[in-house]
């Protein structure tokens, strides 16, 4: 497989970590460019990530699917690394591993990570379960909602995606319906910021509805 992918890192309000992200991804040898979406920041997510080396372009509308959407369409090309802004520690040898993990007929692949603050409640106790139930091919997928992937952007249709941050998985359900497999590597100990109740009360909805609304498409088909 080609070299020369793009790497996509969406942020709000990541001002102390975003400019560390990048500066860890931008000098690897498979990255063209590195596009930092400032999805409607208040505060200096953009200069930080400008002043590292990103080509920053902005999303008003919040939203990690509509910042998603905007880095995606942007990235120049197919292949696209999405990575997160909130990175504390992380192995940035990380962009090599899933890039070279690329084969024929494997259309994305996730990063599998631990992080010892983290039991995925996310994971665990819904999109795991979904999956078992409506995409049961997908069941050796570990962390379906990993936010650290790469994939061929030419195999979804970008403005379909969801606007919320149930996009990630959004991204590998559509990439699996288009008939491609989704691989999985592992990327070592990642920590980030830590979640709220709050945070995941509102994700585990968007998760659900978008369960649902693939679901609904696949009986419909």
């Amino acid at each position: 497989m080609a070299d020369g992918i793009s790497i996509v890192i969406p942020a709000r309000n990541e001002a102390e970590t975003v400019g560390r992200v990048v500066a860890a991804v931008a000098g690897r040898r498979s990255v063209n460019e590195v596009i930092v979406v400032d999805n409607a920041s208040w505060d200096g997510t953009a200069e930080a990530a400008a002043e590292a080396g990103a080509t920053v372009i902005e999303e008003a509308e919040p939203g990690l699917g509509r910042a998603l959407k905007t880095g995606f369409a942007a990235a120049k090309g197919d292949w696209v690394m999405k990575i997160d802004a909130d990175l504390e520690t992380f192995d940035s040898g990380l962009v090599e591993t899933l890039t070279e993990a690329r084969e024929p007929g494997v259309g994305m692949i996730k990063g599998n990570w631990q992080d010892p603050t983290d039991d995925l409640p996310m994971t665990r106790l819904l999109i795991r379960p979904a999956i078992k139930l409506i995409y049961p091919e997908l069941a050796h997928v570990r962390a379906p909602n990993s936010g650290i992937y790469l994939f061929d952007r030419d195999l979804i249709d970008l403005p379909k995606l969801a606007d919320t941050n149930a996009a990630d998985i959004d991204v590998m359900l559509r990439v699996h319906t288009a008939g491609y497999a989704i691989a999985e590597v592992e990327i070592g100990e990642i920590k980030h910021d830590p979640r709220n109740k709050q945070h995941y009360n509102a994700m585990a909805e968007n998760i659900l509805n978008l369960f649902l609304k693939h679901h609904a498409q696949q009986l419909e088909g």
